[in-house]
């Protein structure tokens, strides 16, 4: 995490005394370095069999918006957002194994963004709202706000902080027995609503 906001601090520095430019009537483009942070780590025991949950706080992903810009700052348009699900580990006990897991989310969403101007000073908000394509998805929610930086002629660079929740659907499974004698799980088709919360640090350039 130390290299994100190092590398950030210094991005910063190097545009902070540029003057930016108000966006120009027309199409508007955006691709955005994404970084969530959250806390969780889950543990519980079944039966006589010792087993437990661990996942990372941090999920890199990469997003992508495009659209028409109706005024100088006014903006609408849509676009993807791609981030890798908490890293996560389950460890049993005995026998002593571990299994590493990685998934995704692929969101798509609608965006509606209002960059300011006062003086040299260029704030901006926008908020996303959308569905999640994975997991049994539900809804894509993430409002943030920022500041923009001009970085040549037609491309600025953008730096924004917000809010990110990811909605999805999981199916309950119940213990069964095979004609074999072994145990398993075998699903229900009753599923349960959840959501997550991250907090999201964005940084990339528009066109």
């Amino acid at each position: 995490m130390k290299r994100i906001f190092i590398f950030s601090a210094i991005m910063l520095t190097a545009v902070f005394c540029t003057y930016a430019r108000q966006p120009e009537r027309g199409y508007r483009g955006f691709v955005e370095w994404t970084n969530r942070i959250r806390h969780q780590t889950n543990g519980y025991t079944y039966e006589n069999e010792k087993y437990s949950w661990s996942s990372t706080p941090y999920s890199p992903g990469i997003s992508t918006s495009h659209g028409y810009q109706f005024n100088p700052w006014l903006f609408a348009g849509a676009g993807i957002d791609y981030s890798l699900k908490d890293a996560g580990k389950w460890h049993y006990n005995a026998p002593d194994h571990s299994y590493d897991l990685q998934s995704y989310f692929l969101s798509i969403f609608g965006q509606v963004r209002t960059d300011l101007q006062f003086g040299k000073f260029t704030p901006f908000a926008d908020i996303r709202l959308g569905w999640n394509a994975t997991s049994q998805g539900t809804v894509y929610f993430s409002p943030s706000v920022g500041y923009r930086f001009n970085w040549g002629r037609k491309v600025s660079l953008n730096v924004g902080i917000g809010y990110t929740l990811d909605g999805y659907r999981y199916e309950k499974w119940i213990p069964g027995m095979t004609t074999e004698g072994w145990q398993i799980y075998v699903p229900t088709g009753e599923f349960f609503n959840q959501n997550l919360s991250y907090f999201t640090f964005r940084i990339g350039i528009d066109f």
